[in-house]
């Protein structure tokens, strides 16, 4: 683990990385797909899209090429938008799930690099088996995208906490 091999260090991408997660037939879980899949329809310049029903180890390297990266994801506790800075772990816990400080830890430890983040966490008010989003989720995440999409475009990120929405 102590070793720093030059040649497994990716390049940086020139804006950054958006990872929307959440299971597609849970209902309102689905949130951070859905408001990733919002931003890859406006085709971002820079920006690379992932949409996964989970985060997963194998994220690491695109995670360690971009220059900043937003996390995606929905949130039963939540009334409200939320935006939060997020830092690497300070322990490695291994497993096939991943949560974003880990794979912010595994970005650096495997890769040498470790770039700011954010989790926009959205509310989920029905996570029942449905293929659809509740009408005030659906609104959540549009408004989601587009602070996802203010914040990969900002020259400074402030890293503290805020609640939005």
């Amino acid at each position: 683990m102590g070793h720093n091999c030059q040649c497994r260090r990716p390049a940086i991408a020139p804006q950054g990385l958006i990872i929307g997660y959440g299971s597609p037939v849970r209902g309102d879980d689905y949130a951070g797909q859905a408001a990733a899949d919002r931003i890859r329809q406006w085709r971002v310049a820079g920006a690379q899209v992932i949409m996964q029903a989970q985060l997963t180890p194998e994220l690491a390297a695109a995670i360690a090429r971009a220059r900043r990266v937003v996390f995606l994801d929905a949130a039963i506790d939540r009334t409200n938008v939320e935006v939060r800075a997020i830092e690497p772990a300070t322990t490695l816990i291994s497993g096939h799930q991943s949560d974003p400080a880990t794979l912010l830890t595994l970005a650096r430890l495997l890769y040498g690099r470790a770039p700011r983040a954010i989790i926009i966490t959205i509310p989920a008010y029905d996570t029942s088996l449905s293929l659809s989003l509740s009408p005030a989720t659906e609104r959540a995440v549009a408004y989601a995208a587009r602070l996802a999409r203010a914040y990969l475009g900002r020259r400074y990120w402030p890293l503290q906490a805020r609640v939005v929405g």
